[in-house]
């Protein structure tokens, strides 16, 4: 049995988990829920459960803040200044929060630490934008006609009341990735982290508690789905940001429809990788897409590549070299450095990823390794072997539908229009890639892949680039200027100079 996280949760100095509305701590009345660690199962934080009534309470402190603040009419000097205070706080504090990302969602410390969703890549996206503030700007127009003398100028004002729903997987990143561009652009939040992670959100929002942000422009409400309902469902909110699953997206879209909310939507995906025959290393192709299921956090990340298509004259040796990359995993305390692995975020999700490998059995894919749950010690948690299917058909349900879970399914290719046509033949279009020496080849199938995104001989995101799915893989994109276009309005104003 893994030795108990508590003992992180005392030196962390975790305590108590409330609202904060309108700049003040609300410790809750009503419900609670508690949070449990993925490695062990126990306990590890009680949150308070936010009601309609307290959703209410700080959807209409936001509303105030914008409405009547100064946050929205301030200068962009003045708030660009408050915004660089988050980058060196978020910086100075970049350990402890990633211990507690660890404590939220076993995420292993040395990823927790060092990657893309440690604190100082939040620290760098709070950076990003806040160098955008002073850059928010519109056009002018030529006078299109001398019969009328009218003139044409847009700026951009900000969206309003942004309701910010996070996932589980990254909550440190994503914060930064909604709340930095929200309070850029002017608007005033109301964030809502997600139930199984809510530790590390609320240590970020101390760091916003201590700001100079004026009281009312930022609110945190804990809770599950009804406590995300009723923030989709107020209409005093101007703007959904949601990551998370395709079904919840949908259910956003068709809600926020009524009051014509704005969205921007990162939901699922099943992307693909394509590995060519003239890849500059077939090993470390095979060990990179291996690897991006098998180890960080297992597989549970929607831009994950869990589809390998793979020239049927290189098949065997991807499976190969995949295998020699599991081999290099090791489960255990998620707090040890050596730790390469997550373990699944719940009991739940776990009986999914096995009742879908147990799916791809029976649709006659061949189980090459994995897919079973690694016991002894790791027993008491939810821990999952890296799996492997080979032999795979794309109308599977393991090639169709998203896991979330360390599964990679490999499906073999004879031309190059095929391996398009299969990668495109999927409802989901977020985060494919594709592996070649061949420069050519790269730009000519990158640009005929239906996806967001695509990582030539490798993959990753960073601040200043947009991100974001086609098809069901949502709405929107997240970095760089276009998240500045999703929090504002383009206003149009005329001028007549004959008046």
């Amino acid at each position: 049995m893994l030795t108990s996280v508590a003992h992180h949760r005392e030196r962390l100095k975790v305590g108590d988990h409330p609202h904060f509305i309108s700049g003040k701590w609300i410790a809750g009345e009503g419900e609670s829920y508690e949070q449990i660690h993925p490695s062990t199962n126990e306990v590890v934080a009680v949150f308070p459960e936010g009601d309609a009534e307290v959703v209410n309470a700080a959807v209409l402190s936001a509303r105030k803040a914008f409405d009547e603040g100064p946050w929205p009419r301030m200068g962009a000097r003045e708030r660009k200044k408050i915004l660089q205070k988050f980058v060196e706080a978020i910086s100075a504090e970049a350990e402890d929060l990633g211990y507690l990302q660890t404590l939220d969602n076993g995420l292993p410390i040395n990823f927790s630490l060092n990657t893309r969703v440690s604190a100082l890549t939040a620290s760098d996206i709070f950076d990003h934008y806040a160098g955008w503030i002073d850059k928010i700007n519109g056009e002018t127009y030529p006078q299109y006609t001398d019969t009328v003398n009218l003139h044409y100028h847009t700026y951009r004002e900000p969206v309003g009341v942004v309701g910010a729903i996070l996932p589980w997987n990254a909550p440190m990143m994503m914060f930064a990735l909604k709340v930095a561009p929200a309070l850029a652009t002017g608007c005033t939040v109301v964030l809502k982290p997600s139930e199984l992670s809510g530790i590390c959100v609320n240590r970020l929002t101390r760091i916003v508690a201590e700001s100079d942000l004026p009281d009312g422009v930022f609110n945190l409400v804990n809770g599950g789905p009804a406590t995300g309902r009723a923030i989709v469902e107020h209409p005093g909110v101007d703007k959904i940001t949601f990551t998370g699953s395709r079904a919840v997206g949908e259910w956003i879209m068709a809600e926020g429809a009524k009051t014509m909310k704005r969205v921007t939507l990162e939901l699922g995906g099943k992307s693909a990788a394509l590995i060519f025959p003239d890849a500059r290393s077939v090993e470390t192709a095979a060990k990179t897409v291996m690897g991006l299921c098998s180890t960080f956090l297992s597989g549970q990340v929607c831009s994950t590549q869990t589809r390998a298509i793979v020239h049927k004259s290189i098949v065997d040796d991807v499976l190969r070299y995949a295998r020699e990359q599991v081999d290099t995993v090791k489960f255990g305390d998620p707090f040890d450095m050596a730790t390469t692995s997550a373990p699944i975020i719940s009991k739940r999700q776990a009986e999914k990823i096995m009742n879908y490998i147990r799916i791809g059995q029976e649709e006659g894919a061949e189980l090459v390794f994995g897919g079973d749950c690694p016991g002894g010690d790791l027993s008491e948690g939810n821990w999952i072997n890296p799996t492997l299917f080979a032999g795979v058909d794309n109308k599977m349900r393991i090639a169709q539908e998203e896991i979330f879970g360390p599964v990679l399914s490999v499906i073999s290719f004879e031309t190059e229009e095929e391996a398009i046509a299969l990668a495109n033949d999927s409802i989901y279009g977020l985060a494919g890639g594709l592996y070649t020496a061949d420069l050519s080849r790269a730009f000519r199938v990158a640009k005929k892949m239906k996806t967001g995104a695509v990582g030539i001989n490798g993959y990753s995101v960073m601040p200043n680039s947009p991100a974001g799915g086609v098809k069901q893989s949502g709405l929107g994109r997240e970095g760089g200027w276009s998240t500045i276009e999703a929090f504002t309005e383009l206003k149009t104003l005329m001028f007549n100079l004959d008046a």
